[in-house]
């Protein structure tokens, strides 16, 4: 059973923190000498100057931040100011004169529900913050006809329908509906110059709504409106946002807490004939990598190994996708019938795109494009506030020489070949692609490997950014030969004699030298010595790969319309940002 719990249930628990009946506040025995103030004035008119001292020590109590009596004052400023009252003279504050005493209340965080009809009861109340509450509903019936500014961030409003029954506070200036619940097209119905003719700031953050023209259209008849905040919404993936808002809306001074200036106005002037866009377009950028490490040789001629790697990463799954720019791999095949029906209902897949393969080298240039079309901008939304995967994969393939039956026709060429090219004693990439050229080969199927992965967040890109670049760090990677020798020493070691390890740990115990212990050593120790100093390869490859972390420099970029100068065709199907 849930609980509903009333807005002012909450207030009257924090007025009764404030213990206006008591130490220091109120009538009491730590007050006697303020009570006998009007005995003990002198001839001028003067209070005595203990009554004063007295009431200044408990003025005292209640400001330090260091006082035992100090209370909470953030949820209104009349608190403090309300029990000095109780100080100076306790004898007005009656109930009445309490709640008419409050013009600013904060309730933030107070598991309030329901806004009930006992704040009527201020009726002085010009301002009130309910910010990260669990209300559902907005009664206008309950709100007092003072009030100027109404926050309800943050809470579980799905629906504005109460208010086309019961008109809102007539002089209301800021109404905060910023992330709460609300997504449907008729509750922008309710925002008329009837209504709303004081209405200054509104702010519809972090909502669900997704079409931009119809926002634009109710919110056109608030009279005064100057202040908007739709920062979060699908809406604002749209490539037409913010130019359409602005071009519309003549009056704005802010848009998303941003000042709209003449230079912003003059770019979109026009913009507002044009239909709206609203299909959104994000482009995907893998420019280059580095920080692999150097693919081991082989030891032997056979087989050959080539090693290739690629980019991958999550996005959305669209069958309008299969048109955007590419530029690297094409991209993947079409969606199904089934991929289709989820689309439509919202439910869409997240699909793997990779880069072109490319070999090795200290820096891989990959110059990767891809540009996403969506037109469900909602799961889009939820897509950002998710980010995405990226992942680096490599691709290992290992090369055999034809068996004779397979080589027949060109076996004593490509022996000849082959030997003359084994004869040169070279182990480069440049002796292995002549040996791939000449030589008939049979390759086996590829081995996929994922080297690392990293979290990309991408949630700026809903908080006013057009474009996120970053490097993506994923971390230090070790190569192949690296990782094989130091097994190979750490197995070494433990198959060494004990009483050459217990010397070692003698000598090294003492602070004797390696070339103390060798210096007169015999043909035996100098072999000791030998092996000793063989692993120290390994340990500066080990170093130098991690002074060399793997990064992949990666950017993703909203599509927009930044000036009416781009538009040459008033209709969206026919104009893509892809095309201008």
């Amino acid at each position: 059973m849930i609980l509903m719990a009333g807005l002012t249930q909450a207030i009257d628990d924090l007025i009764g923190r404030l213990c206006l009946d008591s130490y220091p506040c109120g009538r009491g025995s730590w007050c006697k000498p303020r009570l006998r103030e009007c005995e003990e004035q002198d001839d001028d008119g003067e209070c005595d100057d203990a009554a004063l001292e007295e009431e200044d020590a408990l003025l005292e109590l209640l400001r330090s931040p260091l006082s035992p009596w100090r209370e909470e004052y953030s949820w209104s400023p009349q608190a403090l100011a309300l029990r000095e009252l109780a100080v100076k003279t306790p004898e007005i504050l009656k109930d009445n004169f309490i709640y008419s005493f409050f013009t600013v209340l904060r309730i933030v965080d107070k598991r309030v529900s329901v806004i009930d009809e006992g704040l009527l009861r201020f009726s002085c109340l010009e301002e009130l913050v309910l910010s990260a509450n669990n209300i559902t509903t907005l009664p206008p019936e309950n709100l007092p006809k003072t009030l100027q500014v109404l926050e309800l961030y943050a809470n579980h409003i799905s629906s504005l329908k109460s208010l086309s029954t019961h008109p809102p506070p007539p002089h209301l200036q800021h109404l905060g509906l910023g992330n709460n619940t609300l997504s449907h097209p008729e509750d922008l119905q309710i925002f008329t110059a009837d209504l709303w003719p004081q209405l200054l700031s509104l702010d519809l953050s972090w909502s669900g709504f997704t079409e931009l023209a119809v926002v634009v259209e109710a919110l056109s008849g608030l009279p005064r409106l100057q202040s908007l905040v739709l920062e979060g919404s699908p809406l604002t993936l749209t490539p037409s946002y913010p130019g359409f808002v602005l071009d519309s809306l003549l009056r704005l001074l802010y848009l998303d807490e941003t000042r709209v200036t003449p230079d912003d106005r003059h770019r979109f002037n026009g913009l507002a004939q044009f239909k709206v866009c609203e299909e959104a377009e994000v482009t995907v950028c893998v420019l280059k990598m580095r920080g692999v490490p150097r693919p081991a040789l082989p030891l032997d001629e056979f087989p050959l190994v080539s090693h290739s790697y690629s980019v991958s990463y999550e996005f959305l799954d669209h069958p309008q996708s299969q048109d955007s720019e590419q530029h690297g791999e094409e991209a993947s095949s079409s969606c199904s019938p089934e991929d289709h029906l989820k689309t439509s209902r919202g439910r869409q897949n997240q699909a793997m795109n990779n880069t072109a393969k490319q070999e090795w080298a200290e820096t891989i240039e990959f110059n990767y494009r891809k540009t996403h079309h969506s037109r469900d901008l909602t799961a889009l939304k939820n897509f950002l506030l998710r980010g995405l995967w990226l992942s680096v994969e490599e691709e290992k393939v290992l090369s055999w020489p034809a068996p004779p039956e397979e080589s027949a026709g060109t076996k004593t060429s490509a022996d000849k070949k082959g030997k003359e090219i084994t004869d040169m004693g070279q182990k480069s990439k440049d002796k292995k692609k002549k040996k791939e050229s000449m030589l008939n080969l049979i390759h086996e199927p590829p081995v996929k490997h994922t080297l690392a992965s990293v979290h990309v967040e991408l949630k700026d890109l809903l908080e006013g950014k057009n474009q996120i670049q970053v490097k993506c760090d994923l971390g230090v990677l070790f190569s192949e030969k690296s990782m094989r020798t130091t097994v190979s020493r750490d197995k070494e070691q433990s198959k060494r004699p004990k009483e050459v390890k217990k010397e070692e740990r003698k000598n090294i115990s003492s602070g004797e030298t390696s070339a103390q212990r060798t210096g007169t050593s015999s043909k035996g120790k100098g072999k000791r010595r030998v092996e000793n100093e063989t692993p120290s390869a390994p340990a500066d490859d080990l170093m130098h790969s991690s002074m060399e972390p793997l990064v992949v420099e990666f950017s993703v970029q909203l599509g927009r319309v930044t000036s009416t100068s781009q538009f040459t065709n008033p209709h969206c199907s026919t104009t893509t940002l892809s095309d201008l």
